[in-house]
C-alpha cells in the first residue's frame, strides 16, 4: 500500500475526500517535501518548490494546485501595499516555500520593493504571508490590515498566466504499474470529490465562510494540471532564477 502525503488544508479536500486504497499521512508542505525527499512517502501534492529540488527522483503526476486567477488562501496582510514594502520586515509562514518565493519575485521584480528582513511570522513585522487555513482564519476574523493581496491575483494580473501552488508526484522508485494504478484512482477521487463539494463544505465551516463561499473557494482552482499552468510554472521557474536564496 503506498504512502501518501496529505496536506490537510481546505483547497486540497477535493483529493483526499474520496481517495481510498492508500495510506495517508497528515503533513504540512513544508514536511511532506521532506518526507518525499527522504523516502518515507511514495506520493503526494509537493510544494512546487520542494517538487523542484527532487525533482529528478520523481514522476509527475497531471494534478496539482493551480490557481488561474486568486488563490484566496495565500495572502499578504498589510497596512501597506506591496508597493510600499521596501525597507520593511516581513513575516513569513514557515509552511511553505513556495508562497515565499512567489512573493519575493514580486516584491524583487514587480514592484523593487525588497524588504529589509525577512521573519518568522509570529515576529514584529509590517506585513504578514499566511498560507492555506491559517489565511482563511485570518481573513474572516483575525485582526483587520487595510491591505490584504492575494498572491495568486498578483501574478496572473502581473503575467497574465496561472500560479501553481503544488503539483502531485510518484517517487520515481515506484513500480510504473503502481503507479498507473494510484493515478487512476487519483482521478477517480478527484472527480468524487468534487461532486461532494457540499459535503466538504458541511465539514469545513470552522473555517467561518459559507458552504456556498466553501464551494466558490474550491471550484476556483485548476487540481487538472494544463498547458496554461505549466506555462505558468516554467515562467516563476525562469524568474526565480533571478533571485539568490532567501536572506536569512
Amino acid at each position: 500500500m503506498l504512502r501518501v502525503g496529505r496536506i490537510p488544508y481546505l483547497n486540497c479536500e477535493p483529493f483526499f475526500h474520496r481517495l481510498t486504497g492508500v495510506e495517508l499521512v497528515d503533513l504540512i508542505p513544508r514536511r511532506l517535501g521532506e518526507a518525499m525527499a527522504a523516502g518515507r512517502l511514495d506520493a503526494g501534492p509537493l510544494s512546487l518548490m520542494d517538487y523542484l529540488r527532487i525533482e529528478s527522483e520523481l514522476t509527475p503526476l497531471p494534478y496539482g494546485i493551480g490557481c488561474p486567477t486568486g488563490a484566496r488562501s495565500v495572502l499578504v496582510f498589510s497596512d501597506r501595499p506591496l508597493s510600499g514594502l521596501r525597507g520593511a520586515r516581513v513575516g513569513i509562514t514557515g509552511e511553505t516555500s513556495t508562497s515565499v518565493e512567489l512573493l519575493r519575485v514580486l516584491l524583487a521584480l514587480r514592484y523593487e520593493a525588497e524588504p529589509a528582513a525577512w521573519v518568522a511570522v509570529e515576529e514584529l513585522c509590517d506585513a504578514q504571508l499566511l498560507i492555506g487555513d491559517q489565511a482563511i482564519r485570518r481573513l474572516t476574523g483575525g485582526p483587520s490590515a487595510r491591505h490584504v493581496v492575494d498572491l495568486g491575483l498578483e501574478w496572473r494580473d502581473w503575467t497574465g498566466l496561472p500560479f501553481v501552488f503544488a503539483r502531485w508526484a510518484v517517487a520515481s522508485r515506484i513500480p510504473v504499474r503502481e503507479r498507473r494504478a494510484f493515478e487512476q484512482a487519483l482521478d477517480a477521487a478527484l472527480d468524487r470529490g468534487m461532486a461532494a463539494l457540499p459535503e466538504i463544505a458541511a465539514a469545513r465551516r470552522d473555517l467561518g465562510w459559507t458552504g456556498a463561499l466553501i464551494e466558490s473557494y474550491l471550484r476556483n482552482f485548476a487540481f487538472r494540471l494544463g498547458p496554461d499552468e505549466e506555462k505558468g510554472a516554467a515562467e516563476f521557474v525562469r524568474m526565480r532564477a533571478q533571485l539568490g536564496p532567501l536572506p536569512c
